[in-house]
């Protein structure tokens, strides 16, 4: 699994940007990175997160490899959080507290693929613009924050959400099913 260095960091109430901040390292080759395996991160990432945690850096390497081995989720609590792993497409991650409810209130909303499909074939493809115009015309007029609507859109078309419990919800990016 990838990105398993914002899950590190989240354990230390980091982020990739306070290690920017923190040590001078690019906020590129951090997110760099963060898409690779942890076995390929250069000595000069590992320096930087084991300055930044105040851990060694073998320490931060077993950590990493414990991480990507467990398969550990990056775990979402508030709405920067949620716009972060939208807008960096994480693959899966879990949210937690208050966001559920709002998630299963976007899942409702979803139609099954099946479903979806055959709209979209019915319709010649206009059923997604129809659905698009909708879309902008109530996030502008709704009296809706339109930033949290469009994370909720963007969920919406981009996620699976699969219930875990009453308090947990799982995201996984549709494309992983495909």
């Amino acid at each position: 699994m990838k990105q398993v260095m914002d899950v590190f960091l989240q354990k230390f109430g980091l982020t990739r940007y306070d290690v920017h901040k923190r040590t001078g390292i690019s906020q590129q080759t951090l997110s760099s990175a963060n898409k690779k395996d942890p076995e390929a991160y250069s000595v000069k990432v590992l320096t930087a997160l084991s300055h930044a945690t105040g851990v060694s850096p073998g320490a931060v390497l077993d950590t990493l490899l414990a991480l990507k081995d467990e398969e550990a989720l990056f775990l979402v609590r508030n709405w920067e959080e949620l716009t972060l792993a939208v807008k960096e497409r994480k693959p899966m991650f879990l949210v937690e507290g208050e966001f559920t409810e709002v998630l299963k209130e976007v899942k409702r909303s979803q139609l099954s693929d099946t479903a979806r499909l055959g709209t979209e074939l019915g319709s010649g493809g206009s059923v997604g613009i129809i659905e698009a115009l909708y879309y902008f015309l109530y996030n502008h007029f709704g009296g809706k924050d339109p930033k949290k609507e469009k994370v909720k859109d963007n969920i919406s078309s981009a996620y699976h959400i699969i219930l875990m419990d009453e308090h947990r919800v799982k995201l996984k990016l549709r494309s992983l099913d495909y």
